[in-house]
């Protein structure tokens, strides 16, 4: 067993959008950073999700989502789905999730991610230009898709909040939708084109940031499972491999995603969250049958990114705990959602599925800073529980997780974001701002954005 002596080390748990951002950054500035994440970079949870670099999008609790989910459980097509079983963890963040949907945390969630959605797309746009990313990156934004006329009205009231905060949403009937975009059947409403956002192809995005960081002195260390972390009364002191290997470390990057709250737990710090399990489902496509962009299929929950010559459907939502079952029935639903919508589903060939675990906090908001005073370990930063926003907001997240370690000065409040229940609850009480205004927005937001 070898113990590697190290001084001003910063180790990094998980591989995904997060932490291969957070040792880009930390890299870049200089610092001696190790990353260790037990998959390839080819596989891991940041690879198999739509692609959407969604700025500005509401959490995923939020007011009427309840009794809306309530009226979905009989329906085949419903996009959640929750096995029974007994597990006082779920029933409990449950709980805490039903009073995220209160109209003042809604509030909150919207203000910090609306603003932060700004400095997130400024980050990847930086990071591609300066470090020429080869990863599918547009700058077309992402369109929502509706067939039903009542689903549309609540579609457009929530294009007009994100008006609020500086964001564009540009509304398109469906006669507008189908000149633009072909694919699509006759018998859509409407549609709205958010046109700030981006698309990227997750896993060359990865992996081409996974090479940046190793350009600029990262250890990869890739396909190593951690089994103990090393602490004294709770202070991190190094990670013990599986393998037999031991690596000593000053200061520790939890950045595990669901896997984060076991791993805190060994140093006494709760990051309560549910795996929310997410299905992909590539598809041959003729050029005339895909979008020319990400599109969501707002009734069924459905995206459609058009990538590498076929089409990506994603979706859905499945809290069944920490696995990696496929259940076949929920991986169907997602071309059973989609062939009310786009020509020729039903015959396009199946070339690959998928499925990854989002972590999951129950008040919609990630968890990004120090492990609270209290629990001793005041040397490890918890930067997950992204849930569907980890591809959009990974890179900010590893800038500000590199800057709040080596300078202690982040260029984002990181407040709301606090692994500290208390501190996270402060800064909701104090986020006085009226709804809609963003300190952030640019005078002219559409400016530089490609059609």
């Amino acid at each position: 067993m070898v113990l590697l002596v190290s001084t001003n080390h910063i180790i990094i748990i998980g591989g995904g959008i997060v932490g291969v951002s957070t040792a880009f950054y930390l890299a870049q500035a200089g610092q001696h950073v190790t990353l260790v994440d037990r998959e390839q970079f080819n596989v891991n949870a940041s690879t198999g999700n739509a692609g959407i670099i969604a700025l500005g999008h509401p959490p995923m609790p939020r007011p009427g989502l309840i009794s809306q989910t309530m009226k979905l459980l009989f329906d085949p097509l419903n996009p959640l789905y929750i096995p029974p079983r007994i597990d006082p963890a779920l029933w409990k963040w449950m709980w805490d999730f039903r009073k995220g949907c209160s109209q003042q945390q809604f509030r909150h969630s919207m203000h910090v991610l609306a603003e932060l959605g700004w400095l997130a797309g400024e980050c990847f746009d930086q990071l591609v230009d300066e470090e020429h990313l080869d990863c599918e990156y547009r700058r077309t934004g992402w369109i929502e898709v509706f067939r039903d006329p009542e689903r549309l009205k609540q579609g457009l009231e929530e294009a007009a909040l994100l008006r609020e905060y500086g964001y564009n949403a540009d509304e398109l009937t469906g006669e507008q939708l189908h000149q633009r975009e072909p694919a699509f059947l006759p018998g859509v409403a409407g549609a709205v084109h958010y046109t700030d956002s981006r698309l990227a192809n997750p896993q060359r995005t990865l992996q081409e940031l996974a090479d940046r960081a190793e350009n600029h002195g990262a250890a990869m260390l890739t396909g190593s499972d951690v089994s103990e972390i090393l602490h004294t009364n709770h202070r991190f002191t190094g990670v013990q491999l599986k393998n037999g290997r031991r690596i000593a470390g000053d200061t520790l990057v939890l950045a595990g995603g669901i896997w984060t709250t076991q791993l805190a737990k060994q140093l006494g710090i709760a990051v309560p969250m549910q795996a929310g399990k997410g299905y992909h489902m590539n598809i041959t496509a003729e050029p005339a049958d895909r979008p020319s962009t990400v599109c969501v299929l707002a009734e069924t929950f459905v995206a459609v990114n058009p990538m590498a010559g076929g089409l990506r459907l994603a979706g859905t939502v499945e809290l069944s705990g920490i696995n990696h079952r496929m259940v076949q029935k929920r991986l169907d639903m997602l071309r059973f959602g989609a062939r009310t919508y786009l020509r020729n589903i039903d015959h396009a060939e199946t070339t690959s599925t998928w499925c990854g675990l989002r972590p999951c906090t129950a008040d919609g908001l990630p968890v990004i800073g120090w492990a609270p005073k209290s629990t001793g370990a005041d040397n490890v930063f918890i930067a997950t529980g992204h849930a569907m926003m980890g591809f959009a907001l990974g890179p900010i997240t590893g800038k500000l997780a590199a800057e709040s370690i080596t300078t202690g000065q982040p260029s984002y409040d990181l407040a709301p974001f606090s692994a500290d229940p208390t501190r996270r609850a402060h800064a909701r009480t104090r986020t006085t701002s009226p709804l809609g205004h963003s300190r952030l927005a640019p005078e002219h937001p559409s400016a530089g954005v490609c059609t």
